[in-house]
């Protein structure tokens, strides 16, 4: 097939204020648990002392972060500093133990590693910290989870142009590129794949027939339902975007369509985040409006049975507006941090990490669940904020999940480039996933038809690969990428090729 080798010459220049904070320590929270409701002795085990007061089970607060001392041979085998990248889990490849086995990574891909004006010199909270687009990069570290080590990367194949400000989404042992700035302006359409499944990484570029979303910055991108790519707003060089086109990777010859979603959507934003829950609710939070004022609210978009989109109003609270921040999920939980306000301000003190709690339907900091929005609680760069903050305080960072753990490296606080790598563990994922069941099926009994609601979530976890087949069609998982057969295009980036081990997905359907 031919290779569509356009690429846009459109130049555009993102001078956001983002300064903020001086670096902060490295004192992480403790998580307030909840506690299982104490059981009264029998009456021949009293000893007359007071029995403990039973606890009301409820909702985990955000948990903190501490800095990961990872390792690596050799100083250029770690990202170093940098903003604007992204971070991508990618589950393992192979029979832990068998030849050729590879455990669970995150990929790490481009972003910029300086800022306009004299780097040297940060800048102060009410001057800009744009960063330089000649400084933009191509380059992949990987970090291995279970040795706790980076290393970069050196793939076969033609890379992507220098870019920052893109999205990338696994599907499967797959990262999938698209979007972003760089040196010579907006990075064009196309989609780059990084295939991760044999031993030697390998980029291609795949083919898409037809219109697309076209070149865009600071946008959003995730695969819902292990099936369809979503690409969402964003901004094309003159101003945010609000439409939202989806690729259907089990579909060939591969074709952007796009959605006109019904309910009420987020508006025209940019710099907001997407992540999808394994049951393929993709949940939008944040952003920048064209006014440049930061967004609070959280929208979920759902694909009905009959095939139609939709999107609905998270619940719960936000703590905070936000943009430029990071979003995962780890279960049920879309964990949220830092982030800027603009002026030079960013999310701070026990709001500058988050939760939404979508089987409980409300979101949660570092405190406890947020029942009004945390007003008066963002400064500029001389203030400083609580301990407990100054880790996440930042923004144009990455975050990434793998298993209970969230992992968050680099961007920018108070005018600096960060080079560190943060990880928290979220103790609630099993207690949410028994909730969340509870949810789902009470949602589907109030439903024709048996129905699961919008918000509903099945859980997903098994120690075993299987494959799953539904009524609008099927996504078979486990079956080896095959090598290309044209070079460097690649043309199949369906869910068929997906090696996931050690978890199941299932297909989403409402």
């Amino acid at each position: 097939m031919d290779v569509d080798a356009r690429m846009a010459t459109e130049s555009d220049s993102d001078s956001d204020a983002a300064a903020a904070a001086q670096a902060g320590g490295t004192v992480s929270v403790p998580v307030s648990g909840t506690e299982t409701p104490s059981v009264s002795p029998p009456p021949e085990a009293a000893t007359g002392a007071a029995a403990p007061p039973a606890a009301v089970a409820g909702p985990r607060p955000a948990p903190g972060y501490t800095v990961v001392d990872a390792l690596m041979d050799k100083k250029e085998d770690g990202p170093g500093c940098r903003c604007g990248h992204t971070l991508t889990a990618v589950p393992a490849v192979g029979e832990e133990g068998s030849p050729g086995y590879i455990g669970q990574r995150l990929i790490l891909f481009g972003g910029a590693t300086a800022l306009e004006g004299n780097n040297a010199t940060p800048p102060s909270s009410a001057g800009s910290a744009g960063i330089r687009l000649a400084g933009a990069t191509a380059d992949v570290h990987c970090y291995d989870v279970l040795s706790n080590k980076w290393t970069r990367l050196t793939p076969l194949g033609e890379p992507p142009s220098p870019r920052a400000a893109h999205v990338a989404t696994a599907v499967g042992t797959m990262v999938v590129i698209q979007g972003g700035i760089g040196p010579a302006g907006l990075s064009a359409e196309d989609l780059h794949v990084l295939d991760l499944t044999q031993q030697r990484p390998r980029w291609h570029r795949v083919v898409v027939q037809g219109p697309g979303p076209g070149p865009r910055y600071g946008h959003v991108m995730a695969l819902v339902g292990q099936r369809f790519l979503l690409t969402i707003g964003g901004n094309d060089g003159k101003r945010p975007l609000a439409d939202v086109w989806a690729l259907d990777t089990a579909a060939k010859p591969y074709e952007w369509r796009k959605l006109e979603p019904e309910g009420e959507g987020p508006p025209p934003c940019m710099y907001a985040t997407a992540s999808a829950r394994s049951d393929g609710l993709l949940l939008l939070c944040g952003g920048r409006d064209t006014n440049s004022v930061p967004l609070s609210s959280a929208y979920g978009l759902a694909k009905h049975r009959d095939g139609r989109w939709e999107w609905a109003i998270a619940p719960g609270v936000s703590p905070s507006p936000r943009y430029q921040h990071a979003a995962v999920f780890v279960n049920a939980r879309l964990h949220v941090s830092g982030g800027a306000l603009g002026g030079g301000r960013m999310v701070e003190d026990s709001s500058s990490v988050a939760v939404l709690d979508t089987a409980a339907g409300v979101w949660c900091d570092t405190k406890s669940v947020v029942t009004t929005p945390r007003t008066g609680r963002y400064s500029a760069d001389a203030a400083g904020g609580e301990a407990s903050g100054e880790l996440t305080r930042r923004c144009r960072h990455a975050a990434a999940a793998v298993g209970d753990m969230i992992f968050i490296y680099g961007g920018l606080r108070g005018g600096v480039l960060l080079d560190d790598l943060l990880a928290a563990e979220d103790l609630a994922a099993a207690e949410t996933t028994s909730a969340a069941n509870h949810a789902a099926a009470a949602a589907a009994n109030m439903q024709a038809g048996g129905t699961p609601g919008r918000f509903a979530y099945n859980d997903e976890q098994t120690g075993q690969t299987t494959t799953e087949t539904t009524a609008d069609g099927a996504v078979v998982l486990g079956t080896p990428v095959a090598p290309p057969v044209n070079g460097d295009v690649y043309t199949d980036i369906s869910p068929e090729n997906a090696v996931i081990q050690g978890q199941r997905f299932a297909s989403f359907l409402f």
